[in-house]
């Protein structure tokens, strides 16, 4: 059983904790997930001792104690229209004269 940290997806998990990401797919059916469910930071997953690994990535992970955390959690309003010289076309939000 393994558990997850701050931001972190079920393919962060997996690398952690098995170098690969081959067996996602029975990793998130016996914890009746989806491989791209949303996890709590504290999550407990079960992770099958048959599961594929890869020693090389696994062992580099563990002496570097590489914690993947790629999940990110942030809203963005798309209907807000930027503002700024970067965004502004000429002779459209930008007026030459």
């Amino acid at each position: 059983m393994q558990i997850t940290l701050h931001n972190q997806s079920t393919l962060d998990v997996m690398l952690q904790h098995t170098g690969s990401l081959e067996s996602i797919f029975d990793v998130a059916v016996v914890n009746d997930l989806s491989i791209t469910d949303d996890l709590v930071p504290g999550q407990s997953l079960e992770i099958p001792t048959d599961v594929v690994k890869d020693s090389d990535i696994l062992n580099y992970y563990t002496a570097k104690q590489v914690q993947p955390a790629t999940a990110i959690n942030i809203e963005f309003d798309y209907t807000e229209k930027l503002e700024g010289i970067s965004i502004w076309a000429i002779n459209n939000d930008f007026k030459v004269s």
